[in-house]
């Protein structure tokens, strides 16, 4: 077990449901594509930061390929995470931030049947689990409406 790991993703959670409430507030006078690169903006000037302190070269901070990693990748993983966050700001806009936020959070069965089909994964029965009774709770939200 590593607690690191899991006070992380807590963090994580907690953090995200903040940022969707205040995304709700904010996209009410701001565009989507507006959120969205102010979030890049505040993203890359603290990752940039952390990065600086750890040693990293400037010009390497903004190399594509890495050891072990191809550019083709890197370039897919930026355009599906700026798809998908674009996608959840419009969807906040539009539902909400607490309708939004559990259609959204059914990602872990998409991250598990990906993983399965294009880097042979392993699916073991408590993310199956656990993942279909995310899915059917963001359906059950998704008729009630």
């Amino acid at each position: 077990m590593s607690l690191p790991g899991y006070t992380l993703a807590i963090l994580a959670a907690v953090l995200w449901g903040l940022t969707y409430c205040l995304d709700e507030r904010v996209l009410v006078g701001m565009s989507v594509f507006k959120v969205y690169f102010l979030h890049c903006l505040g993203g890359a000037f603290i990752a940039g930061v952390i990065l600086l302190a750890q040693g990293e070269s400037p010009g390497a901070m903004l190399r594509l390929a890495a050891p072990g990693v191809s550019t083709p990748l890197v370039l897919l993983t930026l355009v599906t995470a700026t798809s998908a966050a674009l996608a959840i700001l419009g969807s906040i806009q539009l539902l909400g931030a607490g309708t939004s936020a559990v259609l959204e959070i059914s990602y872990p069965l998409f991250v598990a049947v990906f993983s399965v089909l294009f880097f042979g994964g392993r699916l073991e029965w408590p993310v199956v689990v656990g993942g279909g009774f995310i899915f059917v709770g963001a359906a059950i939200v998704a008729l009630a409406k």
